[in-house]
């Protein structure tokens, strides 16, 4: 998100749901059900009949012109552990809005990573007083790890 406003921020991540939904349905799944609590955004059904949980962030900061490079994974919001830490998604997908990019990591492999590397972190970020933390992970020393969708233009 970039809006430094929750109200802002949460139409960004329904739409980038909205996307991420609209891209699983393309390759055969279907949707169940969106989340509103801090489990999972959304619960899918593959191919197979077994259901899958999902956890989106929408990123709308990095551009094509200004791309860091980097996927932050929160990890803590207004002194409560929150997102990849309390997520029971099997899937951590983050959305580049801009870049036309959807990168998928099972949860399990990127919290493998964090704890095997030293993947820097951050403080104070997302909107006033949110006190939101997490790490900068450089997506594409770490691209291998991850299935990377371009997003056709509307």
């Amino acid at each position: 998100m970039a809006n430094y406003n929750f109200n802002e921020d949460i139409i960004v991540g329904e739409d980038g749901e909205d996307v991420v939904i609209n891209d699983l349905k393309d390759l055969g799944i279907t949707l169940i059900n969106k989340n509103k609590d801090n489990r999972y955004d959304i619960n899918m059904m593959d191919g197979n009949g077994k259901e899958v949980k999902y956890e989106i962030k929408t990123d709308v900061f990095c551009r094509p012109e200004k791309d860091t490079g980097n996927i932050f994974v929160e990890y803590q919001c207004r002194g409560k552990f929150s997102g990849v830490l309390v997520t029971q998604a099997k899937w951590f997908v983050t959305y580049f809005k801009h870049l036309r990019e959807i990168w998928y990591i099972q949860t399990d492999v990127l919290k493998k990573i964090i704890v095997e590397n030293d993947i820097p972190k951050v403080e104070f970020s997302g909107d006033a007083n949110s006190n939101t933390k997490g790490w900068l992970l450089p997506r594409y020393q770490y691209k291998k790890h991850f299935i990377v969708r371009k997003v056709p233009k509307d």
